[in-house]
């Protein structure tokens, strides 16, 4: 199963801001990084890796694809993708927002409600996890 995730108000601070995880690689951040995951990341994708999932990150952001890899590898998570605003671009004709389909990814979490709505309209699944719920790991974990 490949599964993607949201970095916005989903995995690091946007709008709101959630109980952060300090990097493995403290050093390294502290030299390379500026952002910091939200607890329960680390956790969630090593439960993933164990079912033998791949992780990757669809983002509207135009951050690159060497910096959010950087940026999970400080926290010890290998990402088997990244789909940043300039590739969507370039490879989906799907007048949306995110178009997961396009990249064969099964599921999306995501904090946007507008996300949510574009997936019922173009019928891929997406798990919508809200900033401020605390119990955002388990939620995910039972829908997966």
């Amino acid at each position: 199963m490949r599964i993607t995730f949201d970095l916005n108000n989903t995995l690091i601070w946007g709008e709101y801001h959630f109980a952060l995880k300090a990097p493995k690689r403290k050093l390294w951040a502290w030299l390379l990084g500026k952002e910091s995951l939200r607890a329960g990341t680390v956790e969630l994708c090593e439960f993933c890796r164990a079912q033998g999932w791949e992780l990757w990150v669809y983002t509207t952001s135009y951050r690159s694809a060497g910096y959010i890899r950087r940026l999970f590898w400080l926290h010890g998570i290998r990402l088997h993708g990244v789909v940043n605003q300039a590739r969507h671009n370039r490879e989906v004709r799907v007048r949306s927002t995110k178009y997961p389909p396009q990249f064969g990814i099964d599921l999306l979490i995501d904090d946007s409600e507008g996300v949510r709505i574009e997936a019922e309209r173009y019928g891929f699944n997406m798990l919508v996890i809200s900033p401020t719920d605390a119990g955002w790991v388990a939620k995910v974990q039972a829908r997966l």
